[in-house]
């Protein structure tokens, strides 16, 4: 396929709107307590979905590789940007922030370094 920056800019782009507007938005309705965990599920989901609408074909390790490097770095970005506003609910503290913070944004960078040398990877043995 010759889309891959096109689908890469789609991938963020969707990335950044699950976290900072779709989560916000569905904060009640999505599972978990931590607001990392929100935008984790929701990023998920539109990672599957932008994998589904591309159409992608899964007989080819180059793609296989792509596809998993995108459910890696989309829930990532999500998680991260949901992660921000912690701070802006009434039902938060400093402490609680700072536990949340401590568990998960060690797993956010390895799960955005890891799917982008995945991505990397795909595109080397494509």
């Amino acid at each position: 396929m010759t889309d891959f920056g096109f689908f890469a800019v789609a991938a963020l782009g969707g990335a950044v709107l699950a976290g900072a507007v779709l989560s916000p938005a569905l904060l009640p309705y999505l599972p978990g307590r931590a607001f990392s965990v929100k935008g984790f599920f929701i990023g998920a989901i539109t990672a599957v979905a932008l994998l589904y609408l591309r159409g992608m074909n899964f007989s080819t390790w180059p793609d296989r590789i792509e596809a998993l490097s995108w459910i890696f770095i989309v829930p990532a970005i999500a998680s991260y940007l949901a992660m921000n506003f912690t701070g802006a609910s009434t039902y938060t503290s400093f402490s609680g922030v700072k536990k949340e913070m401590r568990f998960a944004l060690p797993i956010q960078i390895c799960a955005a370094v890891g799917g982008a040398l995945l991505w990397l990877t795909s595109r080397v043995i494509s």
